[in-house]
């Protein structure tokens, strides 16, 4: 085998990393040990050159990681919804009548109503106590912000601790409530819908836990 067969056989060879065997000869030896010094002073190079791009990129990766996070005074997210300009918490939809929905919101502490159609004007109730142990507030029929043509609905504040919000009308039926809530609301919102409430008006309201126990009534 000739000298220049033993180098390219060394070259492919994992041992390359350590010092040439001493039974190789020693022009095989010299060329070898000169291989191995150019990679090391290759990957030694390379090191240098990646160490240095982090120095200089590294600072603006830190900026832009810093400028994804939220600052204290930033919601996460929080993007101002058309339907309501001046909210601070999310719009939500309660409920959809004749093709209008029924929103709610929070604007700071206030509470408002709104429909997407047929009203004039959109209501705001405040400031809520969201520690308040019984219903807060409560929108009634026939407001601008809760009436949709010639359908009525109630809306009020869920008490704490209410899974169940229930409508008593004075003529003894009863409407069951849809409760509601997002990102920014400091209680959640309840609605139900009238059935041609010109039968008899509310009676009550009445909230429960989730054992079926009333823990809240307000008079109408």
């Amino acid at each position: 085998m000739s000298a220049d067969d033993d180098v390219r056989l060394l070259l492919r060879s994992p041992a390359l990393a350590l010092d040439p065997p001493a039974g190789l000869p020693d022009v095989v030896r010299r060329r070898a040990r000169r291989h191995r010094q150019r990679v090391r002073l290759v990957g030694g190079c390379a090191a240098i050159v990646v160490v240095g791009l982090g120095l200089l990129v590294g600072p603006a990766l830190v900026d832009s990681a810093r400028s994804l996070q939220n600052r204290p005074d930033q919601s996460a997210g929080k993007t101002h919804d058309p339907r309501a300009p001046d909210a601070t918490s999310d719009v939500v939809t309660m409920r959809t009548i004749n093709g209008a929905s029924l929103l709610t919101w929070f604007q700071g502490s206030d509470w408002c109503t709104k429909t997407t159609r047929v009203t004039r004007q959109y209501t705001c109730l405040g400031p809520v106590d969201p520690e308040h142990q019984g219903f807060s507030w409560i929108v009634p029929s026939r407001s601008p912000s809760v009436s949709v043509d010639d359908q009525h609905v109630v809306a009020g504040i869920t008490p704490p601790d209410a899974s169940r919000v229930i409508v008593h009308m004075k003529d003894g039926r009863e409407f069951e409530a849809t409760i509601v809530d997002g990102q920014g609301f400091p209680r959640p919102v309840w609605s139900a819908q009238l059935v041609d409430d010109t039968q008899g008006p509310v009676e009550y309201y009445a909230a429960y836990d989730r054992f079926g126990k009333e823990i809240a009534r307000k008079q109408a």
